[in-house]
Order: C-alpha cells, then structure tokens, then sequence
C-alpha cells in the first residue's frame, strides 16, 4: 500500500505535454478503458488537444490520471474526464487526491464556474462526497451506466 500524500500531483496542458508522458498516459487509459472496461469508443479525442492533463506517477508508470476540461469547449462549466485509478493502486485515496486538485485547479484557473461530469453510476456517492449533485437519469454512456453530475458555481461573499 502507498500512502497519496507521498505521491506528486503532475499537471500539464496538452500542447506543453512530453511525448514521453503522454504515451505513458495513453497506456494507462487503454489498460482501464479497453482492457479492463471493454470499451470500444475512441478514448483519444480532440477535446485532448484543448484539455489540461493531470496524473501521478510511480516509477514511471501512470498510477492514476483525470483531464481538466476549459469551461465552453463540451458544455458552459468546466468539466472533468477521463478519471482513472489503476487497478493495483485503488481505494488508497489517490482518485480523491486527484479530484479536488482537479477542482483546486479549476476555481484557482478560471474563478467559480462550476464542475459538470459524466459519472460512472457506481461511482455516484464517491462524486456527491465531493460536493457534486445528480442532474440527470441514468443513461449508457460507452456501454457503461453513468449520471450526469453538476458541482455548482461557489459564490464568494
């Protein structure tokens, strides 16, 4: 077992990428998306080419990875996607690591503009602990059942 305070957050724009890196990433999304998922969608999109990636890495292995989403490029808030754990390293907190980071970096970024995600229906009460709240019925998504989730605009005083 690791312990995520250990492990660094990296954090990155696509177009300022490594090669390097972002092979690493496109082997970790295929082992979770394709091998252990089974699906069959395109997982590289252009929407990679306007995303800010962020992952954690353990001995040159991508453990863990999310990508930020700009508010406008799939829906008026910004939005998180792509969220995976390697299998060997979950229920260790590294998702949860992640995902407020991934929140930190979005209201530091561009203010409160609220977070939209595609959940995974399993992972429903994960994503409500961090604040999210269920906006949709439960559709197939990839041949998965997700839930759109909505963490709303934080107004400052």
């Amino acid at each position: 077992m690791i312990t995520s305070d250990t492990l660094p957050i990296r954090i990155c724009p696509f177009e300022a990428l490594p090669t390097t890196s972002y092979h690493r990433i496109v082997q970790a999304r295929e082992k979770v998306f394709f091998l252990e998922q089974h699906i069959t969608c395109p997982d590289a999109d252009d929407t990679d080419l306007r995303s800010i990636f962020q992952w954690i890495e353990r001995s040159g292995r991508i453990i863990a990875f999310l990508r930020i989403i700009p508010p406008g490029i799939i829906c008026k808030e910004a939005s998180v996607g792509r969220v995976l754990v390697d299998r060997e390293f979950r229920r260790q907190g590294l998702c949860r690591k992640m995902m407020r980071s991934a929140l930190q970096y979005i209201e530091t970024t561009w203010g409160p503009c609220g977070v939209r995600i595609s959940a995974q229906a399993h992972l429903e009460r994960f994503y409500t602990s961090l604040g999210f709240e269920t906006v949709t019925p439960p559709y197939e998504e990839a041949g998965i059942r997700h839930v759109g989730m909505l963490l709303h605009a934080k107004t400052r005083p």
